[in-house]
C-alpha cells in the first residue's frame, strides 16, 4: 500500500523512537530500516528522550472540550501529516518504554472527545510499523497490545504478523548479530 502526502507526492513518515539509547538495538533496527527506505519519503523523527510529552493527568478538560489542555510536543502527532508511523521501542517490563506509555496515555483524549462530546477525530488512514528490541523473556505480548491500541487510536492499519521488526534474544545476540533482521525490513519495505 502506497501512501503519498498530496501537496509534495512524498510518503511522509513519522518515527516515534521510545529508546534512551543512541547507540542501542531498537536504535540500530530503526537506523537500518530508515536507511533501506527508498528516497521518496520525508522523515519526521520523534526521539522521545529529547522531548518534553507529558503523560495524561486526568484533568478531564477533554471530557468537556476538544483537544488536550496540555501543550507539549505531542503536537507533532496531533499534526497528522505523515503517511506511516513507525513505532520504536526497546521492551521494558513486557511493554513499551514509559515515554511511549505516556504516549499512549494521552491519546485517551481521543477516546474522551468521542464518548463525551460525541466528536469524532478523523485522523487521516495510515500505516502502523513497530519495531521492538528486548532481552529477557524475549516475550513482546504486552508491548503488541499496547502498539495495537496506539495504531488504532491514531488510524494506523498495522498487521502484527506482517508489520513488525523484532529482535527479541539481545541478552544472546545484539540486534546487528541477528540474522532475521534483514527479511523483517525486506518486508516491511
Amino acid at each position: 500500500m502506497k501512501m503519498f502526502n498530496e501537496t509534495t507526492n512524498k510518503r511522509k513518515i513519522l518515527i516515534i523512537n521510545g529508546s534512551p539509547h543512541k547507540e542501542g538495538n531498537t536504535t540500530y533496527l530503526l537506523n537500518t530500516y530508515i536507511k533501506n527506505m527508498p528516497d521518496d519519503v520525508e522523515i519526521i523523527r520523534m526521539d522521545l528522550y529529547n522531548l518534553l510529552i507529558k503523560p495524561c493527568n486526568d484533568c478531564r478538560y477533554c471530557w468537556i472540550n476538544e483537544g488536550c489542555v496540555i501543550k507539549d510536543d505531542m503536537k507533532i502527532i496531533w499534526n497528522d501529516d505523515y503517511d506511516c508511523i513507525i513505532l520504536a521501542s526497546p521492551v521494558y517490563m513486557c511493554n513499551l518504554t514509559p515515554p511511549v506509555i505516556s504516549i499512549l496515555s494521552r491519546l485517551n483524549m481521543i477516546w474522551c472527545n468521542e464518548f463525551f462530546l460525541k466528536k469524532r477525530n478523523n485522523f487521516k488512514f495510515k500505516k502502523g510499523i513497530l519495531i521492538l528490541s528486548g532481552g529477557g523473556t524475549g516475550n513482546p505480548d504486552i508491548a503488541i497490545r499496547s502498539a495495537k491500541i496506539l495504531f488504532k487510536l491514531l488510524n494506523a492499519e498495522f498487521d502484527e504478523n506482517k508489520n513488525i521488526i523484532c529482535s527479541l534474544n539481545t541478552n544472546n545476540i545484539c540486534a546487528k548479530e541477528d540474522k532475521n533482521i534483514k527479511k523483517f525490513i525486506d518486508d516491511n519495505l
